[in-house]
């Protein structure tokens, strides 16, 4: 048994059938999308709207608090499509679409754990370039260092 739409509308809570009255569902009409003037026929009733002739900005119709109401009331009768856009996301379209803050994702660390990596490489180049750092400064390590190799060659 399916429902019309004038039993489906009748079956809404209060609140959303006002609301619906007074700003009809989205097929029947477009609304902004961000702040518009207060002379816009497309005025959204969740953003500030200003005025052209003095320049004021008027605060939105319905508080943010009201429109997240609205919006979770039509979310359990699945009509949240039809409310005009709103200016805060909920549920999982915040959550696909966040934008994590820097520290959220990648923690800042003490200077010396950001430092590390790069200390750990350093070293193992050095430690690669030993044997010519120690002949550079003394002369007489070359022989040294070529009677280690000749022992390691006889060893194996």
């Amino acid at each position: 048994m399916s429902l019309t739409a004038k039993e489906a509308f009748a079956k809404l809570p209060q609140k959303l059938h006002n609301f619906f009255i007074k700003y009809p569902p989205r097929p029947f009409a477009q609304y902004s999308e961000k702040p518009s003037t207060i002379v816009d026929p497309n005025l959204n009733p969740f953003y500030p709207n200003k005025n052209p002739e003095t320049g004021r900005w008027h605060g939105a119709k319905y508080s943010l608090r009201r429109s997240s109401d609205l919006y979770k009331m039509a979310r359990k009768f699945g009509i949240q499509d039809l409310l005009p856009p709103l200016p805060k996301k909920f549920y999982e379209e915040k959550y696909f679409n966040k934008n994590w803050m820097r520290g959220v994702l990648t923690q800042k660390k003490r200077k010396w754990e950001r430092d590390f990596p790069e200390k750990l490489e350093a070293r193992e180049q050095a430690i690669a370039k030993m044997d010519e750092t120690i002949a550079a400064a003394r002369p007489r390590y070359k022989k040294q260092l070529e009677k280690k190799q000749q022992r390691e060659k006889t060893w194996f």
